[in-house]
């Protein structure tokens, strides 16, 4: 174990919910490594014009860097960069209309105190200017992305503003003497009233700030201390106006998924303490032989330390830690606790008059036997949950946890086993007990004085304890009553109705509310973002990466051909909304009755002018021009345009349109145009994915079971019954889960195959015990294995569900999900071994079957 602990120092934890859910065949995995591309393009420079055919040295008509650049100031300009958005969405507290000039007035006036906040941080005062993207020469900060406000104070203050004929106050783009300016990404949920799509009301504005700094000294730590100053600056003016004020930047998403784990992880220490207390107390017994209460608190301990070695292995071999992640280790105590019970309890069915040895051998045999089959499946299942699972957060966890099963195997079979035999070797004293202080008042209760002749204990050896006989005398007779059979059937028929019913209702929805804390005030960001954002105005942004050579009018017509359709599909807002800079120029271009369109297109002097002009400015960054080409042939290399779109509420809406749009653009491969920026992509392309891939995971993960039972249980009987059983609780937990509100998504369908392997467990001891027992008739048989394994499957069962209650402290999907899914399959389970198996099987078995050890015997 202590081999493994610099694993640690590659501790690396992944919260970057591109890497974690997009699909690795999802198509915006392309789209946005090809955006990545798009971005390393250079955009050129207009103020030289390269001579022709030759290329131009290093330094030569360099657009940014100068020759001093590249030496005193290199080094400088290498410090990687920062950049995000400092930006808050404001809504109303009852979501009314914001377009009131009294508002505007009062949200301009807060935007120019929001300049002046500052924070300390290590002896130092930060403010907006530490942080904020320059711009131009300037060496402060600015206001101008917020100065719109001021404008639209103005122009609500009267209705005759309103009427002038040079302002079209349409939505998305309005226009201000015929020129476009898009204001889609700064209003929503927006009233429009006319054929003009004029603006009446919104109830969702923004206020952004960008910012960029280099990454160098404690810059970022400042930053975030910056950060947590504006917002508690905008808290006060929520308290203030009545208007909240919620903060949203790039790496929100990323804090909120770093906050569940940090909020998970902690409760794994109670949840070991419980269970450490769980374990002594229920394995206290009267006789001292009998009583094992420091053997199962070193179980606890046994699976502590497969923990720890697993995790030093994960993240020595570069297995990234991650939300899903978290609920790992309560998972893996909840297993090897159940394996640890297993041990116990075979442990106290051998003979005390053999060695020690001797009764390992046993114990080994039945419960070794039984343990294995359980790791080893439960192995599989994970590890086919790796190859299968079409997220990476899910396969992580499945890599991780099906490491964890081994070394939790490995562990039990060799420390904990050897700490049993320590154990029996004093047995008579109270085993483990007596090597340790505080279990000595216990000891010497319980201490045997006077030792029973080995040949008198023989007879009651397999009654241990009281639950055992419970089992034996009791339960088992109990529910092989005929009465009682004819009542279980019926609910077991009323328990597959209700979950085929759950199975079928399961509904595919992803969202990003389930990726945050229940409690998080991103909640309302995403609420928002669901009724107005990704509702009202989507924009996505379409790449050209072979652009034609517009000059060619059966190009240009099919190029324009493909726009078109863009922008009448059904949710499209249309023409008015489409943000395209060639339209622009061709209408520049008019204003210049010299120009003869195909020789003078690409001429550098038309095309610098036209992006010098105000209006037209928001366009440069669109279009990459090549410095290489001559004056006057197609320069550009590859550029973007965008179109808008509406009513799109609902994520099957969304999901419909995008594959719409692609549909679309790949019908003109000439043009090599993909699309980025829209909302939350990666949401969608789980959306087509999930639902098959989980169906092919639960019946893969359910047949390989199957195939590796039948390696330890060669009854084709015992076969049928387990995987019968599995199903059974497999479709038991996916009902349920619908009941309790959970969705298909990606974290459900971990937690379903994790189900799958933990419901494993259940079936295979009572089929194993069933098919190793001695006794001549299938009742006899019930009997005998309810009375050596029935007690461990319910300490199992109850130990697990015990250690779970601390979780659902914690207000987060991913948790709560793994909640429901553990209890779901414990109850279930023990429903199953406990009841509905044993009564299934003895229906099944013929009577008076070879049972396998009288045939190794003979």
């Amino acid at each position: 174990m202590v081999a493994c602990l610099p694993g640690y120092a590659y501790l690396r934890i992944n919260l970057d919910l591109y890497k974690l859910f997009v699909p690795l065949d999802a198509p915006v995995r392309t789209e946005f490594e090809r955006q990545k591309e798009f971005n390393t393009i250079g955009i050129g420079n207009l103020d030289v014009v390269p001579p022709p055919r030759k290329t131009r040295s290093l330094f030569e008509n360099s657009t940014d860097l100068s020759l001093d650049d590249y030496h005193g100031d290199r080094f400088k300009r290498d410090i990687p960069r920062h950049n995000d958005i400092l930006r808050f969405y404001v809504v109303h507290k009852d979501y009314l209309n914001l377009l009131d000039s009294e508002i505007l007035g009062k949200l301009w006036d807060y935007t120019n105190e929001m300049m002046s906040v500052t924070s300390e941080f290590n002896g130092k005062t930060y403010g907006l200017d530490n942080f904020c993207k320059k711009e131009g020469a300037n060496v402060n900060c600015t206001n101008h992305l917020n100065v719109w406000l001021k404008h639209a104070e103005n122009l609500f203050k009267s209705d005759g503003s309103r009427t002038n004929p040079n302002l079209q106050l349409s939505y998305p783009v309005m226009y201000l003497f015929n020129r476009p300016k898009d204001i889609g990404n700064i209003i929503y949920g927006v009233d429009v009233a006319g054929k003009k799509h004029e603006i009446t009301g919104a109830r969702v504005l923004t206020l952004h700030w960008f910012v960029n700094f280099p990454l160098e000294n404690d810059n970022l730590k400042a930053f975030y201390a910056f950060r947590e100053a504006c917002n508690r600056f905008w808290e006060s003016k929520t308290e203030e106006s009545g208007i909240n004020f919620i903060p949203h930047n790039d790496k929100a998403m990323d804090d909120e998924l770093r906050l569940i784990i940090e909020g998970a992880i902690p409760f794994a220490i109670p949840a070991t303490l419980q269970l450490m207390l769980f374990v002594y107390f229920t394995n206290l017994a009267k006789d001292i032989r009998k009583s094992k209460p420091v053997e199962a608190y070193f179980g606890v301990v046994t699976v502590v330390c497969g923990l720890v070695v697993s995790f030093g292995i994960c993240f020595f071999i570069g297995i990234p830690f991650n939300p899903v992640c978290s609920t790992m280790p309560f998972l893996i105590l909840a297993v090897g606790v159940d394996d640890a019970f297993l041990m116990l309890g075979a442990w106290r069915m051998t003979d005390p008059a053999k060695s020690v040895e001797e009764r390992m051998g046993e114990t080994m045999g039945d419960a070794g036997a039984s343990i294995t089959v359980t790791s080893l499946t439960n192995f599989g299942c994970f590890a086919l949950g790796y190859f299968l699972s079409p997220t990476p957060a899910v396969a992580d966890f499945c890599t991780m946890t099906a490491i964890g099963m081994i070394f939790d195997y490995i562990y039990q079979i060799t420390f904990f086993a050897a700490l049993m035999v320590y154990g029996g070797r004093r047995e008579s004293e109270g085993g483990l007990a007596v090597y340790f202080q505080w279990c000595k008042c216990c000891c010497k209760k319980d201490k045997v004085t006077d030792v029973v002749p080995a040949e008198q204990e023989q007879p009651d050896y397999h009654e241990p304890t009281f639950m055992h006989r419970m089992f034996r005398d009791y339960w088992a007779p109990f529910i092989l009553r005929a009465e009682v059979k004819a009542v279980s059937a019926v609910l077991f028929g009323i328990y597959l109705c209700i979950s085929y019913y759950g199975c079928i209702n399961m509904r595919v929805n992803i969202s990003p509310h389930k990726y945050i804390r229940d409690t998080s005030p991103i909640q309302t960001f995403v609420y928002l973002a669901d009724k107005y954002i990704w509702a009202d105005n989507v924009m996505p942004t379409f790449h050209v990466m072979n652009p034609p050579d517009f000059r060619n009018e059966t190009l240009r017509v099919k190029f324009n051909d493909m726009v078109f359709r863009l922008e009448n599909t059904e949710y499209s807002i249309g023409r008015v909304a489409t943000n395209f800079w060639l339209w622009e120029y061709q209408s520049f271009l008019n204003d210049y009755p010299e120009v003869q369109y195909k020789e003078d297109f690409y001429k550098r002097k038309y095309l610098k002018n036209f992006f010098n002009q105000f209006d037209y400015q928001q366009y440069r960054g669109m279009v990459k021009i090549k410095d290489t080409v001559p004056d006057g042939d197609n320069c550009i290399s590859a550029f973007t345009f965008q179109t808008s779109f509406y009513a799109l509420n609902s994520w099957d809406k969304r999901q419909a349109e995008l594959f719409h749009w692609r549909r679309i653009i790949g019908e003109y491969p000439e043009f090599d145009v993909f699309l980025a920026g829209i909302f939350s992509p990666f949401l969608i392309d789980q959306r087509r994915t999930i639902a098959p891939s989980s169906m092919q995971s639960i019946g893969s993960a359910i047949v390989v079971m199957a195939i590796i039972s039948t390696f330890f249980l060669p009854d084709k009987l015992s076969v049928f019954i387990m995987s019968f059983s599995l199903i059974s609780i497999s479709m038991g937990v996916c009902g349920f889960l619908t009941h309790l509100g959970s969705d298909l998504d990606s974290v459900s369908m971990g937690c379903i195959v994790m189900a799958i392997g933990l419901a494993v467990d259940f079936s295979i001891h009572i089929c194993y015990r069933y098919h190793c027992s001695l006794e001549e008739t299938a009742d006899g048989k019930v009997i005998d294995t309810l009375a050596i394994v029935g007690y461990p499957v319910l300490q199992a069962g109850s130990s697990t569900l015990w250690a779970m209650t601390t979780l659902p402290w914690i207000p987060a999907y991913l948790v709560r999900v793994f909640v429901q899914t553990v209890v779901l399959v414990n109850v279930f389970g023990m429903l199953h071994a406990l009841l509905w198996l044993p009564q299934f099987i003895s229906a099944l078995d013929p009577i008076q079957r070879t049972p396998r050890r009288e045939v190794h015997r003979d």
